[in-house]
């Protein structure tokens, strides 16, 4: 896979799920990093009802960690109220940009955008993929984008003066599968997790971190990740 990389940048930031994306792109970079600082930034979302979600992302920041001791690490965490998800109030606001967004939208952009100036970050990157060309799962619309003259900007960009990448911009989730496979870190692909569904018997009051959480089968992550794993074989 072709990931940006530069020997002179002094400082990285990435953003960090519990995904199988963003887990696979920081591997990727870390395997790249010499003298480098990787500023990894993680968000606590739907507390109440996936409080989960933490424990996920940490889950991955440790086993990178023991994975790449001598490499330094620091782990930023934001927190984005429930009521301003997508889900739950929809595209509401308007950010400086003039998009109609959630504020959940916001949160994820400004976060990124305070940390990468605070730290004075070189070069920023996310993991976003492109959804399945040949299913629909009811994906994100914005994520049905293939590459032409005109969009190179979503894969790399300059933003506030500074370097964003996108590199699985024009990917779908079965070539990450496929790189797992080939990096032989199935591992930590089995460390991610997908599924965006909630239980009625887990939630805030009863979750433990690192408590065993099914998947719901439905969502579209679900799926997504489920016809992946069967593409890569």
């Amino acid at each position: 896979m072709n990931i940006p990389f530069n020997n002179e940048w002094k400082r990285i930031a990435i953003s960090l799920s519990g995904g199988a994306d963003s887990a696979l792109l920081a591997f990727l970079l870390c395997q790249k990093i010499q003298t480098q600082e990787l500023h990894v930034i993680s968000h606590v979302r739907c507390w109440k009802t996936k409080p989960w979600q933490k424990w996920d992302g940490l889950r991955i920041f440790n086993w990178l960690q023991n994975r790449f001791p001598k490499i330094k690490m620091t782990r930023h965490e934001n927190f984005i109220p429930p009521e301003m998800e997508w889900g739950d109030v929809g595209p509401v606001w308007t950010d400086e940009y003039g998009k109609q967004v959630s504020g959940d939208n916001i949160e994820l952009r400004s976060f990124a955008e305070y940390i990468c100036h605070t730290h004075d970050i070189d070069i920023y990157f996310n993991a976003v993929t492109r959804n399945p060309k040949n299913v629909d799962f009811k994906g994100m619309p914005t994520r049905d984008v293939d590459p032409n003259e005109n969009n190179g900007h979503l894969e790399y960009m300059e933003h506030m003066g500074r370097l964003a990448a996108h590199p699985f911009r024009f990917i779908e989730k079965s070539e990450i599968v496929k790189e797992y496979r080939r990096q032989n870190i199935w591992e930590l692909f089995e460390l991610t997790r997908s599924c965006e569904g909630t239980f009625d018997n887990i939630n805030y009051k009863s979750y433990t971190p690192d408590q065993e959480v099914p998947t719901c089968g439905e969502c579209f992550w679900c799926k997504e990740r489920e016809w992946a794993i069967e593409q890569s074989k």
